[in-house]
């Protein structure tokens, strides 16, 4: 399968852990799409994961200045997860940022309020 359904998981792996009131782990949280989605690439998911996860605090730190009158605490979950998957996989893979960009801008339109969308996009646009 695509890196698209591949981050489409990863996000979905990190909403998980940001909601559930657990100690799941990464490997467990991972465990849990393998049967169901046995074609994706796991390796890809667990570095998406883990380095968002690991990183979070520097990567709020580098999106912080973009929010524009907006908090981290005050985005949706939804749209604070995209943003630190997609700022992480700008600062640390050779995927260029316009296409990262593009995957969190479709990320936002498929699990976002309507028009989040642009709002992650304007974000994402400055980070480098």
């Amino acid at each position: 399968m695509s890196r698209k359904e591949s981050r489409v998981q990863a996000f979905q792996t990190l909403f998980q852990l940001e909601i559930k009131d657990t100690d799941l782990t990464i490997k467990e949280a991972i465990n849990f799409i393998k049967d169901d989605y046995p074609d994706l690439d796991f390796d890809f998911i667990n570095w998406l994961v883990t380095g968002v996860k690991d990183h979070e605090p520097v990567l709020d730190e580098k999106i912080k200045p973009y929010l524009k009158d907006w908090s981290l605490e005050r985005l949706l979950k939804t749209d604070r997860i995209i943003l630190r998957m997609a700022t992480f996989e700008i600062l640390h893979s050779d995927t260029p940022a316009k296409v990262v960009i593009n995957e969190a801008v479709e990320l936002a339109k498929q699990f976002s309020d309507d028009d989040h969308y642009k709002f992650i996009n304007g974000v994402l646009s400055n980070i480098n």
